[in-house]
């Protein structure tokens, strides 16, 4: 008897690329959650908080972030009217400029605004639309091929930076704008849009060696959609949403050192100890004491 065991199937069967599984992606988490969709009939609708409730957030996540990044997977955010619409598109295949492209007409023919999608294609939306993007400095190539960058390349990096962060400066002026007087709160997607750049703007320190590009993205956008849901938006006024921010990015960072062994993070209140939520793996942890 073989090790593998193939049986013949005329029926409640998938038919999946053999490559995507065997050779494309590197994460046994990515290859599960891709065949569990390839799986559902094409009509099935792709819903992040199902695959959560089934699988965790922690695992959801980093296979998401693989399969976007290798174009198996496509998130586009629109709104329509005051809704913000959250579509995703798989394949056993990388999707290619052309598809993506025609998905994009055909939500901006209904008269509709795309916010954001995957990294990959950000190039393919009219300049007219507000994607919230992170500045394309590899941190991790850069220490390990270039010790001592030219003085060019530095003054490129820090024009770059600045630049950057201009335009996070501006865009929240925008939104300060745009709130209510003599109220401290911003409304729902104001609230999404601050606390979305203000995360940002702490990518240069905590995220090299730490998360790539687009899953730092994924990270942060998963962070700012668990705060609203919870209804935690609420009780944080404009002026506290950086410090937010921050506080939520280092629970990230603490639970991501632990979990990769990377140090022992004890986090101490006389005589007990602090809980503080995983963003990473969705779990809610309690340091033991010292």
């Amino acid at each position: 008897m073989n090790g593998i065991i193939k049986r013949q199937k005329t029926s409640q069967f998938a038919q999946i690329e053999n490559h995507v599984l065997q050779n494309s992606l590197s994460d046994i988490r990515s290859i599960g959650l891709i065949a569990h969709l390839m799986s559902m009939p094409a009509n099935w609708q792709i819903q992040k908080t199902h695959l959560y409730r089934k699988f965790g957030r922690g695992p959801i996540t980093n296979a998401i972030a693989e399969l976007e990044e290798k174009k198996y997977w496509v998130h586009i955010t629109y709104r329509d009217g005051s809704k913000t619409i959250h579509s995703y598109h798989v394949s056993d295949v990388p999707f290619m400029d052309e598809e993506v492209s025609a998905r994009i007409t055909e939500i901006t023919d209904n008269g509709l605004c795309i916010r954001d999608i995957s990294a990959p294609f950000q190039h393919l939306l009219p300049e007219t639309n507000f994607v919230v993007s992170i500045p394309n400095v590899d941190f991790g190539h850069s220490k390990t091929d270039s010790q001592t960058p030219t003085v060019q390349n530095q003054q490129l990096l820090n024009k770059e930076k600045e630049i950057k962060r201009q335009q996070i400066q501006k865009s929240k002026r925008n939104i300060v704008n745009l709130q209510e007087p003599n109220n401290p709160f911003l409304e729902e997607e104001n609230f999404k849009q601050a606390l979305t750049l203000a995360s940002h703007e702490f990518y240069p320190l905590y995220a090299p060696e730490r998360w790539s590009k687009q899953a730092w993205e994924t990270l942060i956008a998963t962070f700012v959609e668990e705060t609203v849901k919870t209804g935690r938006n609420r009780d944080i006024p404009s002026e506290q949403i950086s410090p937010y921010a921050r506080a939520a990015i280092l629970n990230m960072v603490h639970a991501f050192d632990r979990k990769n062994r990377r140090k022992t993070i004890h986090m101490m209140i006389p005589e007990r100890p602090v809980p503080f939520y995983d963003w990473v793996s969705g779990t809610a942890a309690e340091e033991e004491q010292v």
